[in-house]
């Protein structure tokens, strides 16, 4: 039995029951996972606690989920990973209750119970046929299949899309130290294209972590953190089972982490380079629709939509290929002083700065380029709004803005982007799963580690938004995209809060939007039933509704070429035809996934955020590095939280229409990828490098470039195609170098002469994914190994060619001036994101 979670009813009804059969009231179904070894003393049938009942294996579900679950005056250590790693929801579950054991044995006080987990909710073979209507709600929730056990027979671009996933949570993870988690086979589960884990490893006092890892090996349980060539190792098995279009390719990435020769970041990027290559083979259809309603007690409708409400369209096939299509829902803030003015400038300048992605000649741009102008139209939205509002003199509470979430179609992949509280879901055959997280006070408290989400729900003010457009400059701005790429059937919805709040969409998701997945189901129709559920059960505000179906029509086939790992691999050359500017996916996100006012492990959870989105994300938003900046958020978040915690945020909140928004520090501002050209290398002169510039470098147009070799001759050419690091000016003719990678953005650090010769210390600050922001390196472009070196530039000595290491963010090293001038060039107006651990 359910009880009712209407306060003023609290009947019992049956677990099938979808409506309380007293005041007709929606019944959540709230399925959990219970982590603690008091669990295994428990039966199907047995309550915990009076409250949840054990339905199989360690699944509960919450028989009064109208009350508060239980939590902790203080909340102990095992909780922090999965409250600071909140910031992935499609991957990470989320901490429901801490409840009492009972196991009475000393050390073995709690039950942890996770929900979105990797349940799941429903098995459509199992469902059974009611006067014509499929019914789901007489069987339990299951667990997903483990990622081991759906491997062989995946499609080779889901399987570059689960290990890429894996890749780049990893930083995020190994911060937590729960790296071990990525590692054991039994928490690695799979829903469709999407990688969900069980649990992570960072179990309550005296639990055991489970041992059974299918054919990965695992690092759960040992004494030491899991390092990158620990994950090769378990992927290996993976590998010799790999489609044949992508085996040779993830062969030759494993050898690249089994030597050391990678980082996470790398990974993820080699990762995404091949899902790019191997997606140009897939065909996919889409059809979409667009509602808005005013609702039934608001005297206006402050929501906006693109297109507009009642739009029909339709993507069939190999149309996809020459268009793109675009969705927009906004949600007005400001009431009267305008929140409807705002919404709908915002979707008039995004879609006129994004004219040119949806035009019939797109060419050939990048993940990471397309994500950066999502991100440069939604700050060019904000800066209208904002202008709007400094002209009329709006201050605080008087500013009128909006909430975003959008996604752009183009061929294969999804782009989804938010700001905000509008939210934007994924929904599979088995499940529904928020893919946005919420740009409110109740988010940043979990990921800060202060409480649980269902708790903090409750205070006061924890709907309250922390970021929307319009409120201040753009260079406070932290919009998320991220990006999927299509490999299975699946429906993205838009919304505002209008129809997302009281977990509407999780409530009816099964009966309204799942047809659309399994059946031949009409967009026109789903939408205008979510409006209705939304004015019925809701009904406080306007709501908006867009939806995305996707439907493969052909999966690709398309081999990824093992050579296209070789260029991070030293001493290897690799003429891949296929460009490096695709980088992590995430990385777009500003610098990956910057977390606003987060600890250190939020911030690089958040790098994954956009990394991630899924195929991720990511993700736009999102991927960045861990070192000096993560200091810097670290006390900024402590400063907001102690702020906001006194009461002080109020001061800096703007509300209207139910919102609130808080204002936040102002970053530099970003490149203009539409700038950067391909202009030849090598313009600078040594005495154009300062203390204090950043640098770019770039592909050189010669061979041989240049540590420093005081011991070769100048034009021996016995170098490599990318800039060396040394320890110090006076080094030994065997130190081994350090490598730059190609459009790594650097900051010089320090000058020094010795031995007659000028050189310069430099900081490792990024690694963005190309030679520039909207190019790739030329890899196969460079002349022949005969060609002369730039005049005043040192040959690398023949003792150390090929043998340096790559370089990571955060890492310092000098080379000599004549060098660095012949291979970069100067950048400016660089975003936090790419100053990376130079921003602090």
């Amino acid at each position: 039995m359910i009880n009712c979670p209407n306060p003023t009813c609290r009947a019992a009804n049956p677990e099938g029951s979808k409506r309380c059969q007293v005041c007709q009231s929606a019944l959540p179904h709230r399925y959990l996972w219970g982590v603690g070894d008091g669990v295994a003393t428990l039966k199907p049938g047995d309550l915990l606690n009076q409250r949840y009942l054990l339905k199989s294996d360690r699944i509960f579900l919450d028989t009064h989920p109208g009350l508060v679950p239980e939590s902790l005056p203080e909340l102990p250590d095992f909780l922090m990973p999965y409250l600071h790693l909140s910031a992935y929801p499609l991957h990470t579950p989320r901490p429901y209750a801490v409840v009492a054991s009972p196991n009475k044995e000393p050390g073995k006080n709690y039950v942890l119970m996770l929900e979105s987990s990797a349940l799941s909710e429903i098995e459509p073979e199992l469902g059974s046929e009611l006067g014509g209507v499929r019914d789901y709600s007489a069987q339990s929730p299951s667990l997903l299949p483990e990622l081991s056990a759906s491997w062989a027979g995946a499609p080779p671009l889901r399987q570059l899309s689960w290990l890429w996933q894996i890749a780049c949570l990893w930083d995020a993870f190994d911060a937590e130290q729960v790296a071990a988690t990525l590692l054991n086979g039994y928490f690695l589960r799979v829903d469709g294209s999407i990688l969900r884990l069980l649990e992570l490893a960072s179990p309550p006092p005296g639990h055991e972590l489970p041992q059974r890892t299918a054919q990965l090996g695992s690092a759960a349980g040992a004494s030491r953190q899991p390092t990158l060539m620990d994950l090769s190792r378990s992927w290996q098995p993976l590998v010799e089972s790999a489609h044949p279009a992508v085996r040779a390719f993830l062969d030759r990435l494993c050898e690249g982490l089994d030597r050391q020769q990678l980082n996470a970041e790398q990974l993820s990027e080699q990762l995404s380079q091949a899902i790019s290559v191997c997606a140009q083979g897939q065909v996919v259809s889409y059809d979409m629709a667009m509602y808005t309603d005013q609702g039934p007690t608001r005297k206006r409708n402050e929501d906006a939509c693109y297109p507009a409400s009642g739009t029909l369209s339709r993507l069939t096939g190999e149309q996809t290929r020459a268009a793109s299509q675009l969705l927009i829902v906004c949600d007005g803030i400001g009431g009267h002083q305008g929140g409807d003015v705002a919404s709908k400038l915002a979707i008039a300048t995004i879609e006129s700065r994004l004219q040119p992605l949806l035009s019939a000649d797109q060419g050939e741009l990048s993940a990471t380029e397309i994500s950066l102008t999502i991100e440069a139209a939604i700050c060019a939205a904000n800066d209208e709004i904002s202008a709007q509002n400094d002209q009329a003199q709006r201050q605080a509470r008087d500013r009128m803005g909006t909430t975003l979430v959008m996604a752009l179609v183009r061929g294969a992949d999804v782009y989804i982007a938010h700001l905000g509280d509008s939210r934007a879901y994924r929904i599979s055959a088995r499940n529904c799963q928020q893919v946005t997280l919420d740009d409110d006070v109740a988010s940043r408290q979990v990921r800060m580690g202060g409480s649980l989400y269902r708790e903090v729900l409750l205070q006061p003010g924890s709907g309250s938004l922390i970021q929307a457009l319009g409120m201040s400059s753009s260079q406070t701005l932290r919009p998320t995209v991220q990006r999927f790429v299509m490999d299975e059937d699946c429906v993205f919805l838009l919304c505002s809060d209008g129809l997302s709040d009281s977990d509407r969409v999780e409530q009816f998701w099964q009966q309204t939007l799942r047809p659309l997945v399994i059946e031949e189901q009409s967009t026109a129709k789903v939408g205008k039933e979510l409006i209705d559920l939304a004015n019925k059960y809701n009904g406080h505000d306007n709501v908006t509704v867009g939806l995305l179906s996707a439907k493969v029509v052909r999966a690709s086939d398309r081999i990824v070429p093992r050579e296209l790992a070789s260029d991070t691999i030293p001493g290897t050359i690799g003429a891949t035809g296929v460009s490096n500017r695709e980088g992590a996916s995430g990385r777009a996100h500003r610098g990956a996934t910057r977390i606003q006012d987060a600890t250190p492990a939020a911030d690089s959870a958040d790098t994954a955020r956009t990394k991630l989105g899924a195929p991720i994300a990511t993700a736009s938003k999102s991927p960045l590095k861990i070192g000096a900046v993560l200091l810097l958020l670290a006390a900024l978040g402590g400063t907001l939280y102690v702020l906001f915690s006194n009461g002080f945020g109020s001061r800096l909140a703007f509300s209207g229409g139910g919102n609130t928004v808080s204002s936040t520090a102002e970053p530099t501002p970003a490149i203009n990828p539409s700038n950067s050209g391909r202009e030849r290398v090598g313009t600078l002169s040594p005495a154009d490098i300062k203390v204090g510039a950043y640098l770019r470098i770039r592909q050189s147009d010669f061979p041989g470039i240049v540590g420093s070799a005081p011991d070769e001759p100048t034009g021996s050419n016995t170098g490599t195609s990318q800039l060396l690091l040394y320890p110090n000016p006076t080094l030994a003719e065997r130190t081994i170098p350090g490598t730059i990678p190609t459009g790594g953005i650097v900051r010089v650090v320090e000058q020094a002469t010795a031995d007659k010769t000028a050189w310069v210390r430099l900081k490792l600050c990024s690694i963005p994914s190309g030679t520039s922001l909207s190019d790739a390196p030329a890899e196969t472009d460079t002349p022949a190994a005969k060609d002369p070196l730039p005049p005043g530039s040192v040959a690398v000595p023949k003792s150390v060619a090929g043998k340096s290491m790559m370089l990571s963010p955060n890492a310092q090293g000098w080379a000599l001036a004549p060098n660095v001038a012949a291979v970069a060039e100067p950048v400016k107006g660089l975003q936090p994101s790419q100053q990376g651990t130079c921003g602090s």
